[in-house]
């Protein structure tokens, strides 16, 4: 006899865990396990964690009120004394006194030629040349009585040319802002072929004095006593 089949088609074609592939259900086995261990490993790691941050809180209470009480128990720290040096400064002898006096005094009069160059330098205009400049210390005189003080010299000399007069001007107002500058004086001035404008006009050449401060003061004339005259005179016999 043959034998018939009497299942439904559907059921017909279903296979059995027996005709499963064997690599498909190795991995699904090995896919699951994988799941369950991650699963685990995380739950443990974050158990850890937890208690780690239990042990992390506790200690920073601790801390804080080791802090407090011990800022309660601290006490007011007295002021040091004053240390004694052991070798005493030395004093000043009457000669040092001298030195020390001429120094201050000569420190006192120095010129800062170096100032000045630089506060000139950024007070010149831009259409001006300078041609020649001298700097030199005025010498403090003494003045003799009964003879005129000589006139003051002037320390600070330039030289060049300029476009124009409007120019010349504008340094002279400029001169004199410069705070070691003082009588700024325009001397001298002219025409000038050689500084002459894009327009063909022709420049102008000048000449500008000034005296320099900080020089020392001339001293003081000296008084020469004068005996009182005799106004008495004789009785007539």
């Amino acid at each position: 006899m043959r034998a018939v089949n009497l299942l439904p088609k559907d059921l017909q074609q279903h296979k059995s865990f027996r005709e499963e592939d064997p690599a498909v259900v190795v991995g699904s086995a090995l896919g699951v396990i994988v799941m369950i261990a991650l699963g685990a490993a995380f739950f443990v790691a974050h158990g850890k964690a937890n208690s780690q941050q239990v042990r992390l809180t506790k200690a920073q209470l601790e801390l804080a009120a080791l802090s407090e009480k011990h800022r309660e128990t601290q006490k007011p720290t007295k002021p040091s004394a004053p240390i004694t040096p052991i070798v005493p400064p030395p004093a000043i002898t009457g000669q040092e006194a001298t030195w020390l006096s001429a120094v201050s005094t000569n420190l006192s009069q120095r010129i800062a030629f170096d100032r000045v160059l630089r506060d000139v330098s950024l007070v010149i205009p831009d259409d001006i040349t300078l041609s020649s400049m001298t700097m030199s210390a005025p010498l403090s005189t003494v003045a003799l009585p009964g003879v005129p003080p000589p006139t003051a010299s002037q320390g600070f000399v330039i030289a060049g040319t300029a476009f124009s007069y409007d120019s010349v001007a504008r340094l002279l107002s400029r001169l004199g802002l410069v705070p070691d500058l003082s009588t700024v004086t325009l001397t001298s001035t002219g025409s000038d072929a050689s500084a002459g404008t894009a327009g063909g006009g022709s420049g102008v050449s000048f000449n500008i004095s000034a005296a320099i401060k900080g020089a020392p003061a001339p001293p003081a004339p000296a008084v020469i006593p004068v005996p009182p005259a005799d106004t008495t005179t004789g009785s007539s016999s």
